[in-house]
């Protein structure tokens, strides 16, 4: 899950770096909000769909989806040791363990605002380049110097991926055997492929570090002007007050109504 970026003309690429922050807050805030497990998933339709206006291949959110779905069971398998509440409704028992409809509940909405988080955070990345990251970064008032460490750190993920691929395909060349299934011996059998991958790293640190210095960048870095400039526009206007106007309807509804509990749509049946 490298940084990668899908160049469009969509509207996700046209709006303003800052614009997509906000955006992604005010859906952290909303995934905080909403309880109820349909709730999330709306919200995670929601952002499929969103995937399919930045014109970026459904093939990447499936993949990430299924990667991620044994955290997902894991957060269900875990709230299933949770002690559960007074009146709980039972599902099903393993041994003496009581596994009731509301403890699974709580689990399937938190692996549900773990996917959200990633697939959200994902789209932004997605759709932004590191460059107007950057700016955006240091339009928020963040030091350059971190500005550019983190587009420095952001842009080393897919070369570090490359070194470790390239790593792993010598030593199978050379007969490692990295491809076994008993844990221990796979760890043991990862480390002739890290130790060269993490000295390559380096190697690389410290030539990013050298073309830094021969371009003077530690000379002013508050001074230096940048080669790419935003602005916000009407869109973004337009699009930050149907989400603020959205954020502010479902949390309304929360918190004054009561709706989107963890019960709210399956305690109708019950």
């Amino acid at each position: 899950m490298g940084y990668e970026y899908f160049p469009g003309t969509s509207i996700l690429h046209r709006l303003d770096p800052r614009t997509k922050f906000l955006i992604f807050i005010m859906i952290v805030v909303l995934t905080v909000s909403i309880a109820d497990p349909l709730g999330i998933l709306g919200l995670l339709i929601l952002t499929a769909i969103l995937y399919r206006v930045a014109g970026i291949p459904g093939s990447k959110l499936r993949k990430m989806i299924i990667s991620l779905l044994p955290v997902f069971a894991l957060f269900i398998f875990l709230n299933w040791f949770v002690v559960p509440p007074k009146g709980a409704h039972l599902l099903f028992t393993i041994g003496s363990l009581p596994i009731t409809i509301e403890t699974t509940m709580v689990g399937v909405t938190g692996g549900l605002r773990f996917l959200l988080f990633i697939c959200v955070a994902r789209l932004l990345t997605m759709t932004t380049s590191i460059a107007e990251l950057l700016v955006a970064l240091v339009k928020l008032r963040v030091p350059k110097e971190a500005a550019t460490a983190l587009g420095i750190g952001f842009s080393s993920v897919a070369i570090l991926i490359d070194k470790i691929n390239t790593v792993r395909e010598a030593q199978v060349s050379r007969g490692a055997k990295v491809d076994v299934r008993n844990p221990f011996k796979k760890l043991f059998a990862l480390i002739p492929i890290i130790v060269p991958a993490i000295y390559l790293t380096i190697l690389r640190g410290m030539d990013v570090a050298k073309a830094l210095e021969a371009r003077a960048f530690t000379y002013n870095p508050a001074g230096r002007t940048m080669r790419k400039h935003i602005r916000l526009t009407r869109l973004d206007y337009l699009v930050l007050a149907i989400w603020i106007a959205f954020t502010a309807a479902i949390a309304f509804l929360r918190f004054r109504c009561g709706w989107f509990d963890y019960m709210f749509t399956i305690g109708r049946f019950l």
